[in-house]
């Protein structure tokens, strides 16, 4: 009865030790996943987005000064036509740091920037942290922890198998029922045992 006893409890320890393993490996990944999204997101608002928005601010003021120059003459219109220029030659330095700007595809009708699909785009770049799936780690470590569980009961019947080996000293006219019956709770702890190994 110690045999099985200390056989099913180092087997549990092994399983709710994977268990671990498990839930540890997919807080990892949550935490790589969560980086990896944070980054493209952080990337998106902080460095495309302001240099689109940007250049969208440089083409509507050059083109309210183009349109103001019309009715101007003198030196005001040439005020307006170089602050226009201004504008042309900011929309050239900066136009190619955002493809929010330079691809059609992320232009919407409003004249605004679709972020979404743009914030699609660039989480496709990387497949691999795309790919990464800490639930499925979350939800082996639970499997592993409810089997770990169900092998732990597996000790009842030996504990009881253990005790009644032990009462059978001190009572010989029982002795032989009372080993019988250890014998038979030994006997299901170990088919217990076994049962969760094969199909938990």
């Amino acid at each position: 009865a110690a045999i099985v006893a200390a056989t099913i409890g180092f087997r549990a320890a092994m399983i709710s030790s994977s268990a671990s393993e498990s839930w540890q490996s997919a807080l990892r990944t949550e935490v790589k996943r969560s980086a990896a999204a944070l980054e493209d997101v952080r990337y998106l608002y902080q460095t495309e987005l302001p240099m689109a928005v940007r250049i969208v601010e440089a083409r509507i003021v050059g083109a309210e000064m183009l349109a103001a120059a019309q009715g101007q003459s003198g030196a005001a219109k040439q005020a307006l036509l170089l602050e226009a220029s201004v504008q042309d030659q900011i929309i050239s330095a900066i136009s190619s740091s955002s493809n929010l700007t330079t691809k059609p595809d992320y232009a919407l009708p409003s004249g605004g920037f679709d972020l979404g699909k743009r914030l699609a785009d660039l989480r496709a770049q990387y497949p691999a942290q795309l790919a990464l799936d800490p639930d499925s780690l979350q939800a082996t470590g639970d499997r592993l922890a409810n089997k770990a569980d169900l092998v732990s009961l597996a000790l009842i019947p030996t504990s009881v198998a253990a005790f009644l080996g032990v009462l059978a000293q001190p009572f010989r006219r029982r002795r032989t029922l009372l080993l019988r019956l250890g014998e038979l709770a030994l006997a299901s702890g170990a088919v217990m045992a076994v049962a969760v190994e094969v199909f938990a």
